[in-house]
């Protein structure tokens, strides 16, 4: 989640400058009383990584001579095992730790702007969380076990505070939204169709659940709205938001491939379906070399949101009910259907498929797990040839 603004080479220079400072300089450091402390919020970006925005902490202290900034929404690209890692749900982060100004060279190459909360805390509450970030930012200390919606870059910030400062009381009252995770991810990456797409297509049930206010803190936006709420002793925990770097919205000048969402190309692929089927009845023909291709592609997806959902650690994709037209059995019967296409078991399990497909798209409003509607279209396909095949040994007979 949120913005992972080194990666590669570049990221793995940061973390050893981070584990030389912090294991040989900054243990030494006592923070002064003109030091400050702040949240660091980031817009949203046009990535797919950075299109939920970013938090990191602000430390700042110009008479011992830092400002540096903490950043626990950071990976190695290099680490041992990583993308297996990845898949598996098992996702290490890091706490990062870079200058000031080159996060925000970063984030200025990126056109993201940037804002700052300064937070109300004495000397001695200020050097007590900068020590717990010192710590936490050696070398035994860096990595945790990232969670999407549950421990992330976000959800730690909040945490650094709670833990290292007594006092701190946030108020969620404002948070008047009632929104699913689902709607919460679905509203930040409006502006990235494909990826919200393939999003939806893994991530489950779980995700359908309405978040709660704390809980809606694991985007950055929220996060900065939190502790904009937030009091200290009675006192408000945070000065105004101040903005560091201000960048416009990028104007929407698409090329004709992006304006290609979705809904467009599967609606017109189910179009392209019906004209077929419309043709195979005039000629009183099944196509069936249209079908293979098409169920061997849907038989792996559907593997594949089984496999995730039901064997790997990821808390989201659990119980995802595309499963419903992405019938990871579809990738055997690909290759049984060439050889018993008149078998009574085989049109049955196509007309099984067909039932399951369209009770989707018929009820698919009041399903408990919200669907794009290019996931509709996808299995209205799914219905409409998998009735044909059922259909198909009926109309040979008919010529």
């Amino acid at each position: 989640m949120a913005s992972i603004h080194i990666k590669g080479l570049k990221r793995s220079i940061a973390v050893l400058f981070a584990i030389f400072f912090f294991n040989h300089q900054a243990s030494a450091i006592v923070i002064s009383d003109s030091s400050r402390i702040s949240l660091i919020t980031c817009s949203p970006g046009q990535e797919l990584y950075s299109c939920f925005g970013h938090s990191a902490i602000r430390v700042t202290d110009f008479r011992q001579g830092f400002d540096y900034v903490f950043n626990y929404g950071t990976f190695d690209f290099l680490q041992p095992g990583f993308y297996t890692d990845f898949v598996k749900g098992h996702m290490i982060y890091m706490l990062g730790v870079d200058r000031f100004d080159d996060f925000y060279m970063q984030y200025n190459r990126e056109q993201r702007s940037i804002y700052e909360q300064e937070i109300d805390l004495s000397v001695e509450e200020r050097s007590k969380v900068f020590d717990f970030l010192v710590n936490n930012a050696k070398e035994e200390n860096c990595r945790y076990r990232y969670d999407f919606l549950f421990d992330n870059c976000s959800t730690r910030i909040r945490d650094v505070f709670q833990k290292n400062v007594n006092g701190i009381s946030f108020d969620y009252s404002s948070f008047t939204e009632k929104k699913s995770f689902r709607d919460l991810i679905n509203d930040y990456s409006e502006s990235a169709p494909w990826s919200q797409f393939g999003m939806g297509l893994l991530i489950g049930l779980p995700v359908d659940r309405q978040a709660s206010p704390a809980q809606m803190c694991f985007l950055p936006d929220y996060l900065s709205r939190a502790f904009g709420h937030a009091t200290i002793n009675g006192k408000p925990l945070c000065g105004k938001t101040v903005t560091l770097l201000d960048m416009p919205k990028p104007t929407a000048d698409l090329a004709f491939y992006e304006r290609l969402t979705p809904t467009i190309v599967f609606g017109l692929i189910l179009i392209l379906f019906l004209l077929i089927g419309y043709v195979e009845m005039r000629q009183q023909k099944h196509y069936y070399w249209i079908d293979y291709p098409l169920f061997f592609i849907v038989g792996v997806m559907g593997t594949l949101f089984f496999t995730i959902g039901n064997f790997t650690e990821h808390t989201t994709t659990q119980w995802d009910l595309n499963l419903l037209w992405a019938l990871p059995t579809h990738l055997i019967m690909v290759f049984i259907l060439p050889f018993a296409k008149h078998k009574k078991w085989v049109l049955n399990y196509f007309l099984f498929s067909a039932i399951i497909a369209a009770i989707m798209v018929v009820g698919w409003k009041l399903m408990p797990q919200k669907f794009l509607f290019a996931n509709i279209l996808i299995a209205a396909i799914m219905a409409f040839r998998s009735y044909s095949i059922y259909w198909a040994p009926k109309l040979s007979k008919a010529k």
